[in-house]
């Protein structure tokens, strides 16, 4: 895709509108209150709770992160039948590979239109 070349730009009033104040700052007791004291030590059940948070987070992620694989896999083609057991480094590769092809495909394929229009006038 082109840069874009447009002539519209914004106008100082336009600018100006679009920016966004901070509210009032509030009293330093609220402040000071809202963030948690330095010098309290967290509890074992605040620890746990976090570490399971931790946790459920990170199976949450790595599920996600399998499927997405399991989508990719299933779209790169693969020469060999096995590619189940394909290191992510190798099936990013691979997808890495088919997109530049697919590019090139796509790259002749406009060529061949471009010439094809020509011929036509």
């Amino acid at each position: 895709m082109g840069a874009h070349t447009g002539s519209r730009r914004c106008s100082p009033s336009t600018s100006t509108a679009r920016r966004r104040t901070r509210p009032a700052a509030s009293s330093a007791a609220t402040v000071a209150a809202s963030r948690p004291s330095p010098t309290k030590p967290m509890s074992k059940d605040d620890a746990a709770e976090g570490k399971a948070r931790t946790k459920a987070f990170n199976r949450r992620r790595d599920m996600e992160v399998r499927k997405k694989m399991e989508v990719l896999r299933r779209l790169v083609p693969s020469g060999s039948g096995n590619s189940d057991d394909d290191e992510v480094d190798e099936l990013l590769l691979r997808a890495a590979g088919y997109i530049a092809w697919l590019q090139a495909q796509v790259t002749v394929m406009q060529f061949m239109v471009d010439v094809l229009e020509d011929t036509k006038h």
